[in-house]
């Protein structure tokens, strides 16, 4: 999905940006449109998965710092092979909300072993 060209909405130019909450400022003046909620949206669960998940398939990546540092790898690989996609533009602030989505899912995943009484692991360790 990430790597595939795409087409903004009609009268939308998107292009790179690497100034650190450029787009997250358009995020937040356009509430009103679907593209930009989506592209937001988007972003921030991409990598969800990662925290939420990641530390249940593999156990060596139990710490937040882990999947912060996991998160910020692959979206720094996505964000680099956009650069030569057409019709996709890297962006510094799709990492920081793609990585903010990963340790949302290692919150979310934390809550859950609280709720089940088991703070440390899903899973035995042997």
């Amino acid at each position: 999905m990430t790597l595939q060209p795409a087409h903004p909405a009609p009268g939308q130019i998107v292009g790179h940006n690497f100034i650190l909450f450029h787009t997250i400022g358009i995020y937040f003046a356009n509430l009103d449109s679907p593209f930009w909620i989506g592209q937001w949206v988007g972003n921030l669960l991409l990598l969800l998965p990662v925290g939420l998940l990641g530390p249940v398939a593999f156990p060596g990546m139990d710490r937040w710092w882990r999947v912060l540092v996991t998160a910020l790898m692959l979206s720094s690989a996505i964000e680099l092979a956009q650069l030569w996609i057409p019709d996709r533009s890297a962006d510094v602030d799709d990492l920081l909300v793609n990585v903010v989505g990963a340790l949302l899912g290692y919150a979310i995943l934390a809550v859950l072993r609280v709720g089940s009484g088991r703070p440390r692991a899903l899973v035995e360790r042997d």
